[in-house]
């Protein structure tokens, strides 16, 4: 991954090792004069994945308009604002977004495969949504208007910006405002997108997280399944206990068939047992 700078203020930068910025010289991203402290942030790659950590004292650092004080998880896509710099993370070697989206509507869900679905969100990054699940079960209109599913109270959305609908095993981002700015999706600015987990999509200021628990990644092999797959894959997280069958009566005419053995016949033999016992002690002792 890199990290960018959408204003110009720096080349872009790979994020390998530890990625310091601040103004003070011998930075990696050393910016003086640009009103940052002296070591403001560092960007970290390590094999848990990649980190922005804050030094104590540092003012003004905001991931996805959220503050932090100390330590976030970084993904692509994901706005980092230091003071009045901004920087975004982008993926370097990811797969490219797939554009091509099916022209009709998606088919109704059953019952159980909105179970299912209902595992698949929009989680709001920052904004009015922030922390809040929009499930996708039903196709969810995003835009200005009162009637929209997910509304984004900003003028230069759009009323009915985009909406995100589930087909089969594949989320799919439609454009419903020609002309209008584009969405943008991991960074990318795109119209239309095949959405993976894990993706961020951002309209303005607004910034949702795609979240599908069992769908593949973006990369992985799945993606191109037909929109007419009747189940989501989420579908194999379900599962719903099933009581196992009756043995099978046995037949009275079969000669070979286990009998039912009747309880009380045994308690007879334990009886019959105890005073035969009974009886051999009382001979071996008061016999002469």
């Amino acid at each position: 991954m890199q990290l960018t700078f959408p204003n110009g203020e720096h080349p872009s930068v790979p994020l390998q090792g530890e990625v310091a910025v601040g103004t003070r010289p011998g930075l990696r991203v050393s910016l003086p004069g640009s009103g940052l402290a002296a070591h403001h942030a560092s960007f970290v790659s390590d094999r848990r994945g990649l980190w922005l950590r804050v030094p104590n004292g540092a003012p003004g650092v905001h991931l996805n308009a959220r503050p932090v004080s100390r330590l976030a998880q970084l993904r692509p896509g994901d706005l980092v604002c230091l003071d009045k710099l901004r920087v975004v993370v982008k993926g370097d070697e990811q797969p490219a977004i797939e554009q091509r989206i099916p022209s009709a509507a998606p088919a109704s869900l059953g019952d159980a495969q909105r179970v299912a679905a209902s595992r698949v969100v929009l989680r709001g990054l920052s904004g009015p949504h922030f922390g809040r699940c929009h499930t996708l079960t039903d196709p969810r209109v995003l835009g200005r208007s009162s009637a929209a599913d997910i509304r984004l109270e900003d003028p230069a959305v759009a009323e009915r910006h985009a909406v995100v609908e589930l087909h089969g095993d594949r989320v799919i981002l439609r454009s419903l405002a020609p002309g209008k700015d584009a969405t943008w999706v991991n960074g990318v600015p795109v119209a239309d997108a095949v959405l993976s987990p894990g993706d961020q999509v951002v309209i303005e200021q607004h910034r949702f997280v795609l979240e599908a628990p069992g769908l593949p990644l973006r990369g992985q092999a799945g993606l191109g399944k037909s929109a007419a797959t009747p189940h989501t894959q989420t579908m194999r997280a379900v599962d719903v206990p099933v009581a196992p069958d009756p043995p099978p009566a046995a037949d009275p005419a079969d000669p070979n068939a286990p009998r039912e053995r009747d309880p009380n016949s045994l308690w007879w033999l334990i009886a019959a047992a105890t005073i035969l016992a009974a009886s051999l002690t009382m001979l071996l002792v008061y016999a002469p």
